[in-house]
């Protein structure tokens, strides 16, 4: 595809305009009486109305509220209910509002389906996947949802040629992945069972094609890139309805389009193909904080873990987090590769000696855990739950045993 022909088959608003004489406020208006029946005929009982439980609470004047609230931090529930974003709002910005309707898409036709249905009553389009939505814009008033949760199949491949590829291109070792798939799922199948590694996110229930779409930085993304970087093809509904193959040998500006460009930008992604690597040896962690006395004690630490950084964690070995939280508290949660638990605390011996050394300024709130283990084991649920605060189960009624999300 041409970016001229890209650029007018996206009109400038994705996957809302194609439009002709209407303006962009009309756009987001759908018409009072849309005809729901027709695309019911094409999609069955996958439309469905969205029902906030929100909305239900406050109908109630808050009954069940501390009933319904501590589901929200159970990613589970947020990422398997339509209308429920990761964040509700922020205090006099937003507030997340269900859909009118969804498509609860189990194929890209039913995907196509919405797109066309919506392009026609000039309905506002939005989709869901994973869930991790933060700015709860994967739900709005008035609009479509195209939820694609249930498209969650992972496939792997020994020797995957992008279609289109010439007969001398040689084979990739890859994974393909549904929209609607988790990042714990995919671990499972690609690493647990592979014995692979595929560059994802961090978290275990963030959607594997939002984040392959904003860029995908992840825990080891200095040692195997991002996301983005390592997506080898996607199946793509456009704005015009139309399904369509994204790859370097065909589509080449679209597919580079999606490698970074935007979650539904370009349209709504069906199916993603990633580049898949030999499993590091060992996958470890470390896990600590430190809570400082004194506004000088915390400058103090602050510098002093920025040039520690420096030393000895700026690598493809080292990636995760080191938080600076108020209330002059260091909290780290940083993950390895290659290393076993002696190699681990040799690398932080340094700081925590330095930290030691000044029990007049500093108290280790947390001692340091060290963990290491085959990388194989890392991410099967059955090997995390035996280690005590390192994960939660998902709670829901009839959740399945490896519903598991980082304590």
């Amino acid at each position: 595809m041409r970016r001229r022909t890209l650029l007018k088959m996206l009109g400038g608003a994705a996957m809302v305009t194609t439009m002709p004489q209407k303006t962009f406020a009309s756009a987001l208006s759908p018409p009072s009486d849309p005809d729901w029946g027709a695309l019911r005929s094409k999609v069955g009982n996958r439309l469905i109305p969205v029902v906030s439980p929100l909305q239900a609470c406050a109908k109630a004047g808050g009954a069940g509220a501390d009933t319904l609230f501590p589901k929200f931090k159970n990613p589970y529930y947020l990422g398997g209910h339509p209308a429920l974003t990761q964040t509700l709002g922020w205090i006099n910005a937003w507030t997340s509002r269900a859909s009118d309707y969804a498509v609860v898409a189990e194929t890209a036709a039913d995907i196509a389906a919405a797109v066309d249905f919506a392009r026609h009553h000039s309905i506002r389009l939005v989709v869901k996947g994973g869930g991790h939505s933060y700015f709860g814009n994967s739900n709005a008033p008035g609009s479509l949802l195209v939820w694609t949760r249930n498209m969650h199949s992972v496939v792997l491949h020994d020797a995957f040629s992008p279609t289109g590829a010439p007969p001398s291109a040689r084979g990739i070792e890859a994974v393909s992945v549904g929209a609607g798939a988790i990042w714990g799922e995919v671990y499972k199948k690609v690493a647990v069972e592979g014995g692979r590694y595929v560059q994802g996110g961090g978290c275990l229930t963030v959607g594997v094609a939002g984040f392959i779409q904003g860029g995908g930085f992840g825990s080891f993304s200095k040692a195997y890139s991002t996301g983005a970087a390592n997506l080898l093809e996607a199946e793509i509904v456009t704005a015009d309805g139309k399904i369509r193959i994204a790859n370097a040998y065909q589509e080449p500006e679209l597919f580079y389009a999606l490698k970074g460009g935007g979650n539904g930008t370009y349209g709504v992604v069906t199916r993603l193909t990633l580049k898949t690597y030999p499993l590091p040896s060992r996958i470890g962690a470390i896990l600590f904080s430190v809570q400082a006395k004194s506004p000088a004690a915390w400058r103090a630490l602050v510098a002093r873990m920025i040039d520690f950084y420096a030393e000895a964690l700026f690598s493809p070995v080292w990636g995760e987090q080191m938080n600076f939280r108020p209330g002059w508290k260091l909290s780290v949660s940083m993950l390895c590769h290659g290393l076993d638990e002696s190699a681990i605390m040799a690398v932080w011996e340094p700081l925590l000696s330095w930290i030691r050394q000044r029990p007049q300024d500093y108290t280790i709130a947390r001692e340091p855990m060290v963990l290491s283990m085959p990388a194989q084991h890392f991410w099967d649920p059955s090997t995390l739950k035996s280690i005590p605060g390192v994960v939660l189960q998902d709670d829901t009624p009839g959740a399945a045993p490896d519903n598991i999300f980082w304590a």
